[in-house]
């Protein structure tokens, strides 16, 4: 009798094994993805010549390029964020639980 609740702790802890590090993959393949686009957006800003010449003169493509640029900078600021808040998060909760 002893013995089947072993077995269903030891298959509860490799459940929420497997569902721990479901979750750290799930988050590195969406923060690369997030980097990603914004590599895409910062190199976008950068590219060809001017988007919309006959609009303002040429005018409004200094203001495409630089929504591009920062759409691109910002993503990767709240990666870099999101990452660094979730690293302390696991650090506090591992001081607070030893």
């Amino acid at each position: 009798m002893n013995n089947t609740l072993e077995n269903k702790l030891a298959i509860l802890n490799r459940l929420s094994l497997l569902k721990n590090i479901g979750k750290i993959i799930l988050r590195i393949i969406g923060a690369g993805l997030a980097l990603i686009v914004g590599l895409w957006l910062i190199m976008a800003s950068n590219m060809g010549p001017a988007y919309l010449p006959h609009i303002m003169n040429g005018d409004l493509d200094f203001w495409i390029r630089m929504t591009l640029l920062g759409v691109g900078l910002g993503i990767w600021i709240s990666i870099a964020v999101w990452l660094l808040w979730l690293i302390l998060c696991y650090f506090h909760d591992l001081i607070r639980h030893h």
